[in-house]
Formats: structure tokens, sequence, C-alpha cells
């Protein structure tokens, strides 16, 4: 086929995910995990932490959104968010809450009662700067809480020196201790109530926390542990393990026992199944998963599709490729159209799954260094 008759590929596809109907092809069987953990999820009426634990790529996403969809489906108040799309905001507390205030802003009468508690909160935790420009922002995050009245000498005084104001808000703290240890007291039974009023546990869902700055992603865990551990509210966390123990690491030193940190604060660790152990069924979901991504790009049945499918499916597994990594594969097969030769058809699965799998060795290939290819 030459290059004036060869349909035209797109060289790049959607990857965001909208779910209309929970868990439609699901290529790598994760349904079932899903459905275990639901029936696991609906004994935690103490409430818990949990994580679901795979490598960049494999998928977190993809199984978060859809479980999420499925929880949805059973009647159970999920929140989902995405932490690296927010970890601008300067303290997590303010992100989990507001969204736990607006997921049950219709659902409750006291949610208006919770909105003041988280207020008092905010006054505790938020530096001095934060909260006046709060003053401005914050009802869109959290209704109509007055939150600026307290903060008006801190708004008249902005010209002062900073130590000025520093001296002062460390006179505050000390002085409104107990005041700030009530506030805390009001808040979580604020949440308790509306929580035990739900008929099954609420749902927050958070992704992408081992992407976020170290010091975002380890303040969240300890928000979590420190302000929303009441009864009825489940968190998941969707982590890659080792990198959010790296990121604990960066924030107390490298001799910190990032594992036994973390362990403080989950409950339980899950893992996300890559592939089924079986050989057969692993092979069979790669090829799904190959076939579906290979028909976004609309390529069509043919005998150099099924070639390529058989060729590249042995060298995905044999690599242990994640799912992005074989999305990154058929985008350069993608981009190599039109195929001038039979003996190119065959041999370019191998570069390309070279090329993501083991750039180094890839690289050196192309400089004609073919010494010690081990």
């Amino acid at each position: 086929m030459n290059q004036q008759t060869n349909p035209q590929y797109p060289l790049a596809v959607s990857n965001s995910i909208e779910v209309e109907e929970a868990f439609k092809g699901d290529l790598l069987g994760r349904k079932n995990l899903a459905i275990r953990l639901t029936s696991y999820l609906d004994r935690l009426k103490a409430g818990a932490v949990l994580a679901i634990d795979a490598k960049w790529g494999d998928g977190k996403t993809w199984f978060g959104k859809n479980w999420a969809k499925q929880l949805q489906e059973a009647d159970h108040r999920v929140i989902f968010i995405d932490a690296f799309e927010q970890d601008y905001v300067d303290d997590p507390f303010v992100l989990i809450a507001a969204e736990i205030a607006q997921a049950l802003d219709n659902a409750q009468e006291d949610a208006h009662d919770f909105r003041e508690k988280t207020a008092g909160v905010m006054k505790a935790i938020l530096p001095v700067g934060t909260k006046v420009l709060l003053n401005a922002i914050g009802r869109i995050a959290l209704g109509s809480a007055d939150i600026s009245g307290d903060f008006k000498d801190a708004v008249e005084s902005a010209n002062d020196s900073a130590a000025d104001m520093a001296e002062k808000w460390i006179e505050d703290k000390l002085k409104n201790y107990a005041e700030e240890k009530e506030s805390l007291k009001h808040f979580k039974d604020a949440l308790k109530q509306m929580a035990e009023a739900q008929p099954k546990p609420i749902v927050i869902i958070i992704d992408e926390l081992d992407r976020c700055r170290p010091s975002f992603a380890v303040k969240l865990i300890e928000r979590i542990k420190h302000f929303f551990d009441v009864p009825n509210v489940v968190f998941v966390l969707l982590i890659n393990r080792k990198q959010l123990e790296e990121a604990i690491k960066g924030v107390y030193g490298q001799g910190t026992e990032a594992s036994e940190y973390l362990g403080k604060f989950v409950n339980f660790f899950f893992k996300l199944p890559k592939t089924h152990l079986r050989s057969d069924l692993t092979e069979k979901y790669i090829t799904n998963f190959v076939t579906e991504v290979l028909n976004r790009y609309r390529f069509e049945s043919s005998e150099e599709k099924r070639d390529f499918i058989y060729n590249f499916c042995t060298l995905a597994a044999h690599f242990n490729l994640s799912l992005r990594d074989i999305e990154r594969c058929i985008a350069l097969y993608a981009f190599t159209h039109p195929i001038d030769s039979d003996e190119n058809k065959y041999v370019l699965p191998y570069i390309i799954t070279l090329k993501i799998a083991k750039q180094d060795l890839f690289l050196r290939l192309l400089k004609g260094d073919i010494s010690n290819l081990t």
C-alpha cells in the first residue's frame, strides 16, 4: 500500500476518562476486584483509610473512576479528588472539607453547621496571610460561612512589618489554644453527625497523591488522620506506594522509616493486579487492551494489524510494560505509518518496545554500539 492510499491515523488519542457505565470495556478483569472491595467497604462502619497501590501507568485512575461510578450506582456518597490538580491549595484540609461540604450540601440540613465548624478549624490552622485571602475567596468553597471577621485587624494592619504580625500571631495562638482545640472537636462532631446519617459509608477517593509536592502529599494524609477520622467515612488513596514513601523521606529526612510512618495513617493496603497470574490469561488481557487502543487510532482489520498485535503483545508481556507504556508504543506505531517494507513490519514492534522499555539500549543501537548488549 502506498502513502497516497494509506489512511491517515491520529497521532494522539484522548486520555480523559468520562465514565458513563461502570467498568465498560474492562479489558483487565478488574471489575471483580471492585466488587470485592465494595463488599468489604460496606462493613467499615467505623471508618478507615485504604490504599490501592500500583505503579504509574498501570491504570489506577481508570480503576478509581470506574469504581466510583459503581459505588454511586450502589447509593454511596462518593467524592473523587485529583490531588495533583489542586496541590496549589495552602492546606489540604481546605480541599477535603470543601469537597465534603459540596457533596453533602443538598443531602442534609446540618451541612450548614458543618460549614461553620469547618471555618473554625480553618481559622486555627491557616497562616494569617492565607486567612486574609480567604476573606475574598473562601465563600466560593465554603458557602456562606463567615471566616473573615476575626481577621479585620490583620487586614487593617497589612502595612505593619512582618515581624509584628508574626509576633501577634504567636500571641494569639497561645491565647486561643483552648478555643481552637474546642473548634476541632466541634468540627469532628459535625462531620460525624453528617456521616452517620448516611445509610452507607461516604467514600472519598484521592488520586494522583504521589505526583503532588511532597509537603502537600504528606500533609494531606496527616490531615485525614487528624481531622477526618470519623465513623462511616472511608478514604481510598490511589497511590504509587514507593513514590509516596520517597515523598515522606523528602519531608522528614532520608533516615525516616517511611513505610512504617505511612502505615500509621493507612489501615489497609491493596495491590492493584496488573494482569492475571496465569500466562494464557495474561496474554489474552494484553491482546484485548492492545486491540482496543489500535481501534482508537482507527486501524482497520488487516493482516499487518494482526501481525503487529501478535508480535507486540509477546514483547509487552516479556518487558512487563505498563498500560501507559503500551499506549505510548502504539502511538509510535501510528506515527511510523505507512510501513514501506515487509522486513520493517516485523522488526518495528521490537524497535518500538525497546525505545519505551529500554531507552539506554535503544540509544546505543542508534549509535551502532552493540557491545555488551545484556
